[in-house]
């Protein structure tokens, strides 16, 4: 029995659908349908990690293309419904054209385990396959796991122009071997017969109820023809023929660099991206390299959120400050939940620049169930931060769309993984786990004072922040009074002495005091688009025998120069570049260099910093022969 396309007809009493689903993907915090499909295949991966051993999950994403021959062994039958009118394909290909695919593949995972011939719901039975291929807005994922609408794999077809895919899955439990697929068109007419939305791809009974394809042989071919590294390891392969073409390589790169960057660096996934010769594998070794490569302004913009998540990865219990327990019964956050023993040191840190790790306990309360002690996790740190904007980590994934409130100069990670807190707050997610919906349909009404947990996650930053700059202590009066001091005059009763006139000799002219020799300025710093030059200063000036420069992203608290870190840039370094005219460049280390005119026309161009980010700048005059720094 070989695999064909099947879509059935719309029956007398059949409901005429329209199928949307796919709009749940389009949203402000989702501004790729790249990101989409990396947020989405991803978390499906993380979430089909063997439960008695997890491991690394390595996700593998192939850009290829096959001739229209190769693509008609698969979509010939179909192509009748492909190419019908009012099918709801905005951008169908033609059938004699090349097919550009993503093949999408897991390794480290379960593969679709499960029974292929049940067809309904059936409580209490764990079935992968039967969630993936026979039903829709129903999950089969237990409560700890990362997804909850059962509409996540809707990103496959949308990401195609048939929005069509076509899955081989390796069971881990029985070893089998299937291959099925699916499309989610329109209800659509082809002459005088009118279909349905969904067609299926596989195997067909009498009742064209579709199972999967078996045969080795077809398996073969298909793992042949898209170039898949199954082989013999469990897991799930899924197609995407003819993807859009917004979906690329660079897409990819950036979506799971941006959305993944925290399992990446936990040693919990590694992601290949290939396209014909071009492979690279991210994993915590490279992930900052491999950022750099793809965009060095991406790069700058992720680094610090890379150092930070390094830094967390470090910490302990030991070195962690654990806030005290918010209300039992309502969480609510008060300054009285930082201990008053560790405030003045953490106070101290956040000024300086230093890190921060606190644990913040709170105890969920499910309606109908007992309590339990949960708790979340928050890295931190002044760092001058642009926008001061918490990442909200939920189980690995990025909620990139939470309504909080940024602090000025602070980045910061809040992470959620204890499952109590991590299922409540997963609960309140919209589809594409953008948001915490206080009034989401497995949400509302699911917990005692819900929305408070929502809110208090929310603004812990902003809050915690707030009261290590509140101070107890009263205003003292008496703080500057030896640097402001004005001595009173004693009281007296005596008359006060009037002032006499000055006495001049008549006919002395008394010459005013001779103006100073005005200093001549002897170089000009002028800021450009992201840089600054120096260039000759006063006409008639001496240029000097060295100019020592000093340049750092400016800070909203304390020094600039001393808070430099080398992940911002380094004068040595690309996207750095130093253009000189008449000068000489030496001692260039960090974000500190010498320069050595050898004219007085002299020029210094450097370029290459973040555009959205202040420079202070600070250049200093020195002479070679009496300064051994110079």
């Amino acid at each position: 029995m070989s695999a064909r396309w099947i879509f059935r007809e719309l029956r007398r009493g059949d409901k005429d659908r329209q199928p949307t689903q796919g709009e749940f993907f389009s949203s402000d915090a989702i501004d790729s349908l790249a990101k989409a499909l990396v947020r989405e295949s991803i978390q499906n991966s993380l979430d089909a990690s063997p439960k008695e051993e997890p491991g690394l999950v390595r996700v593998r994403f192939h850009i290829g293309s096959v001739n229209s021959s190769t693509a008609k062994r698969y979509f010939n039958d179909g192509w009748k419904h492909f190419s019908a009118e009012d099918n709801g394909l905005d951008d169908p290909p033609e059938q004699s054209e090349a097919c550009r695919f993503l093949l999408v593949e897991d390794f480290g995972t379960t593969g679709l385990t499960g029974n292929v011939e049940q067809w309904r719901y059936e409580p209490g039975v764990e079935n992968p396959f039967y969630y993936f291929f026979r039903t829709e807005g129903r999950s089969g994922k237990n409560e700890n796991e990362r997804g909850r609408w059962g509409i996540g794999k809707y990103v496959f077809p949308r990401s195609s122009r048939i929005h069509a895919f076509l899955a081989l899955t390796l069971r881990h439990d029985d070893g089998q071997r299937l291959l099925m697929g699916q499309a989610v068109l329109k209800s659509h007419g082809i002459g005088e017969e009118y279909y349905t939305p969904d067609g299926n791809y596989g195997q067909a009974d009498n009742d064209d109820f579709v199972t999967p394809a078996k045969e080795a042989s077809v398996l073969d071919q298909f793992e042949r023809d898209f170039t898949s590294k199954r082989s013999n390891l469990p897991g799930l392969s899924v197609l995407v023929p003819w993807v859009d073409q917004d979906i690329t390589r660079e897409a990819i790169l950036r979506a799971v660099i941006e959305d993944y960057f925290f399992p990446v660096l936990s040693g919990d996934l590694e992601v290949t991206v290939s396209e014909g010769e071009l492979e690279v594998t991210i994993s915590s070794a490279n992930l900052d390299s491999v950022a750099k490569e793809l965009d060095v302004d991406f790069a700058n913009r992720m680094r610090p959120l890379i150092a930070l998540t390094n830094w967390a990865r470090t910490q302990t219990d030991e070195t962690i400050t654990r806030l005290k327990p918010a209300d039992t019964n309502r969480p609510k956050w008060e300054a009285a939940l930082v201990p008053e023993e560790k405030l003045l040191e953490l106070r101290e840190k956040y000024r300086e620049g230093k890190p921060i790790a606190l644990t913040l306990p709170l105890t969920t309360r499910q309606k109908g169930k007992a309590p339990q002690e949960s708790f979340f996790r928050v890295f931190l740190v002044n760092d001058g931060a642009e926008h001061g904007r918490p990442v909200f980590i939920r189980d690995g994934i990025i909620i990139p769309g939470i309504k909080d409130q940024p602090v000025n100069g602070c980045r910061s990670i809040v992470l959620i993984s204890d499952p109590p807190l991590a299922k409540l707050l997963g609960d309140s997610e919209n589809p594409a786990h953008t948001e915490w919906q206080k009034d989401s349909e497995h949400f509302r009404n699911k917990y005692v004072y819900g929305k408070s947990y929502i809110d208090f996650v929310t603004y812990a930053v902003s809050k915690f922040v707030r009261a290590l700059n509140e101070s107890d202590e009263q205003p003292n009066q008496e703080l500057l009074q030896d640097i402001f001091f004005v001595p009173k005059k004693p009281a007296t009763n005596e008359p006060k002495d009037k002032s006499r006139p000055r006495k001049r000799n008549k006919g002395e002219v008394i010459p005013p005091d001779p103006k100073p020799e005005p200093v001549l300025k002897r170089f000009t710093l002028s800021r450009i688009a992201g840089g600054f030059t120096i260039t000759q200063g006063a006409k008639g000036s001496v240029a000097p025998s060295a100019l020592s420069v000093a340049v750092a992203y400016d800070r909203r608290r304390g020094s600039a120069l001393k808070k430099y870190a080398p992940m911002d840039f380094q004068l040595e370094a690309a996207p750095i570049v130093i253009e000189t005219e008449a000068a000489i460049i030496s001692d260039r280390a960090g974000n500190r260099m010498i320069a050595r005119p050898s004219a007085p026309e002299f020029k210094i161009k450097v370029t290459g910093f973040d555009e959205n980010r202040d420079l202070y700048i600070d250049v200093r005059a020195k002479e070679i022969d009496n300064d051994p720094k110079a």
